[in-house]
């Protein structure tokens, strides 16, 4: 890990060196493309680095709840930490394209298995909130999981943040969509795990250690 910190560090001065001389036409053509998922991400994962990796729902107040003011001058202030992330994101996204269509041009189709859930303490769940059973102070109210079975006397408790549907549903699954969509753009399939929690799913307290008391 600490290699390829190095290596990414070196690189990203080299680019931005190389990039005051030249403009970088693809670069930009990332960042926009991308804004919807990238910015977020990128000042998450700033953010996450600034307070030594603590959880985001233990942060100060106005970046926890993602007052106007408070992420402005978070952007400010952590800005060289942001593009940093970006770039990493960026040689990824050159990286994988490459390889894709070398797959392809084989004959090669890629899958992709992308989780219905995902964690509570992501950027995902940071930005969008008011899509998941959250409570007042920003933790899972509600937690995923498998109810008792042949397999577990207690069940399965998986702990993911559970979403508000009727919420999603207003925006017409938007956020839920453009997250299928993006995968799309890496891989030629894919497939989504587990697609019944579409259907239905076991809602379990949060406080709870096994996923008996759900329902």
């Amino acid at each position: 890990t600490a290699c390829k910190e190095r290596l990414l560090g070196l690189a990203w001065q080299r680019f931005k060196r190389r990039s005051v001389r030249t403009q970088e036409p693809e670069w930009e053509l990332f960042c926009r493309d991308q804004a919807s998922w990238l910015d977020d991400y990128a000042l998450f994962t700033a953010l996450k680095d600034r307070f030594g990796g603590a959880p985001w729902h233990l942060w100060p107040r106005p970046i926890r709840d993602r007052q106007t003011d408070g992420l402005r001058l978070a952007g400010e202030e952590l800005a060289e930490a942001v593009s940093r992330e970006k770039f990493h994101q960026y040689l990824f996204f050159l990286q994988w394209r490459d390889l894709k269509r070398y797959c392809n041009g084989l004959g090669i189709q890629i899958v992709a298995d992308m989780p219905i859930y995902v964690n509570h303490d992501s950027a995902d769940v940071w930005a969008h909130p008011g899509l998941f059973q959250l409570d007042c102070r920003k933790r899972s109210a509600f937690v995923a999981g498998v109810p008792p079975d042949y397999f577990s006397k207690t069940g399965q408790l998986w702990g993911n943040p559970l979403y508000r549907w009727e919420r999603l549903k207003k925006t017409g699954y938007a956020w839920m969509i453009d997250r299928i969509a993006h995968q799309l753009n890496w891989a030629d399939w894919v497939r989504i795990d587990h697609f019944r929690g579409f259907v239905n799913y076991w809602a379990v307290p949060a406080a709870e250690t096994t996923a008996v008391n759900g329902r």
